[in-house]
């Protein structure tokens, strides 16, 4: 058994200059360093995606000559408290390195582990400015590429704030607009209507509850539907898996302030 180690954990997807300065940080703590690699279902719990898969970003880091071992754990607990218990069956002391970014109150492996004398802490880790983000990094990639290969309206996709689930606009042009809308189960949206503009439906995953003035129907995967200008009308998800809508807007006016609200679950009624 080795006297210490120092741990380090993380995504690192993809791996940075500001990660490289951590590990070498990390590793002036003991003579053997080990970086715990989240799964690929962490990251896509944590960012929406996975970059680079679990096998490709070890076989990176193990090739860094001051990275010893890279190690898989359980990670379902959105912690790195299974890495952790892991070191502690090779080493007599457990460094466990954080960076800038985490402090006690955001280290969910203080919870199991405060208080054991086998397991040192270290916050700050290579500096508490920091230097790039992954996140920043694809964000970057994704507005560059973007704003150079796809046609105008195209390049200004956003993520819209919804309670119910997510609303993504990919396709902003005059006259016409495209979104995403993501219905989480058992939500739905507000019944309203628009004074501008019509939209077309089309279900692409899921079941939808569609209410269109006085009627109520529902549509399968495939299926479409047209809510006229002028029309009270209302999307629900009465299902136990997500629903997926293609919206298509058509009008003069085509911003969140043309909504008009009847009623609504999430108290948004003016």
């Amino acid at each position: 058994m080795r006297k210490s180690i120092c741990l380090v954990s993380g995504g690192f997807d993809p791996l940075h200059r500001g990660h490289i300065e951590y590990f070498k940080a990390a590793k002036r703590l003991s003579d053997y360093l080990i970086v715990a690699l989240n799964s690929d279902d962490w990251l896509s719990q944590k960012k929406g995606y996975a970059f680079m898969p679990w096998e490709e970003r070890a076989s990176i880091i193990k090739n860094l000559e001051i990275v010893d071992e890279v190690i898989a754990f359980d990670d379902k607990d959105m912690s790195a408290s299974d890495a952790i218990e892991k070191s502690l069956t090779i080493a007599e002391l457990v460094i466990f390195a954080n960076g800038g970014d985490r402090g006690k109150t955001n280290c969910p492996e203080l919870d199991r582990y405060e208080g054991n004398e086998r397991v040192k802490w270290e916050f700050g880790v290579g500096g508490t400015k920091k230097i790039n983000s992954s996140s920043w990094l694809i964000n970057d990639f994704i507005e560059q590429y973007n704003e150079a290969n796809l046609p105008k309206g195209f390049s200004d996709i956003t993520n819209i704030a919804s309670p119910w689930g997510k609303n993504i606009s990919f396709l902003d042009d005059k006259g016409f607009k495209v979104k995403q809308l993501i219905v989480n189960p058992d939500n739905k949206l507000s019944l309203q209507k628009h004074k501008h503009r019509a939209e077309h439906w089309i279900v692409v995953r899921g079941v939808a509850t569609i209410e269109i003035d006085e009627k109520k129907f529902t549509l399968q995967a495939g299926e479409y539907t047209y809510i006229p200008l002028g029309s009270k009308h209302r999307l629900s998800n009465e299902h136990n898996e997500d629903l997926i809508i293609i919206e298509v807007q058509c009008g003069e006016i085509l911003e969140e302030s043309d909504i008009i609200r009847y009623d609504d679950s999430y108290g948004r009624l003016e």
